[in-house]
């Protein structure tokens, strides 16, 4: 039986995160390739939720203040399709850079949007 992927995204603390004041940059907002965060007031928050990898917790583990936190992967007690919910490493044909993607896609996420996918 084929069940559809939970929804997977980060909860940001708002108490503890300070938009990386230390580094005068939003890590978590730079670092993610598919857009999941934005600043706002100073504070990153998550803005296209849709856009997380399922299983994908990379940003958890850059941010300082520690305000990032993923759900348990076993939580949602669903049975997770392997070709639509796990991460396989791609080399982008546009700019040669290596990503995580669960898409079928050859394409990363800055050249998609630079030929207007």
């Amino acid at each position: 039986m084929n069940k559809v992927c939970a929804t997977w995204y980060p909860t940001i603390f708002p108490e503890k995160c300070d938009g990386c004041s230390r580094f005068n940059e939003p890590r978590c907002v730079k670092f993610c390739p598919h857009g999941v965060y934005s600043l706002i007031n100073g504070k990153a928050v998550v803005a296209n939720p849709q856009n997380c990898i399922y299983g994908c917790t990379a940003c958890e583990s850059i941010c300082p203040k520690k305000a990032i936190l993923f759900p348990q992967r076993g939580s949602f007690g669903q049975t997770f399709r392997r070709d639509k919910c796990l991460l396989k490493r791609v080399k982008c044909e546009g700019c040669g850079k290596i990503f995580l993607t669960n898409e079928d896609t050859n394409l990363c996420l800055d050249c998609k949007k630079k030929l207007g996918y």
